[in-house]
């Protein structure tokens, strides 16, 4: 197996035989979980522990970017498997820039995660903090009396 980050492996289709080699099964691995997770969670967004750690439309934003990274892997390895060439998207190249990219978006989300303050409980859920306070009460209107009948 050659050095796969030799520039001329980078950038040179590879041969009928070289298609299927450890690094491209790797990463066609790589690309279809994570394609298959973030599909999943972008349609469940308040499932453990995104739901705990980030609002719904964050979550959903972030899976829908994870889905166009991952989905681009997907494709630039199906260049690779069909053996076919256009516009050099066949070379190894891109698997790795493609994988480059979703480790750049874990890392974003993982910088994320630390980062954010913790949601406040959702309706229904005493939280910490007013574990034991009463719910107030919504004040109630006095009737409107109607002044023609006097």
């Amino acid at each position: 197996m050659p050095n796969p980050f030799d520039w001329d492996y980078l950038t040179t289709p590879p041969a009928s035989d070289d298609v299927l080699d450890v690094v491209t099964i790797v990463f066609l691995a790589f690309f279809l979980v994570g394609f298959v997770i973030a599909a999943y969670v972008y349609y469940r967004p308040w499932t453990r522990p995104f739901g705990r750690l980030f609002r719904r439309r964050a979550v959903m934003k972030v899976c829908n970017i994870a889905m166009w990274i991952f989905g681009a892997g997907l494709f630039f390895f199906l260049m690779r498997l069909l053996q076919i060439n256009p516009l050099t998207f066949g070379e190894p190249l891109w698997l790795w820039l493609s994988f480059l990219a979703a480790l750049g978006l874990l890392a974003w989300v993982a910088y994320a995660a630390t980062q954010q303050a913790p949601l406040p409980p959702e309706r229904g859920q005493t939280g910490h903090v007013r574990q034991a306070a009463p719910r107030a009460q919504p004040a109630r209107r006095p009737v409107r009396r109607d002044k023609s009948h006097r």
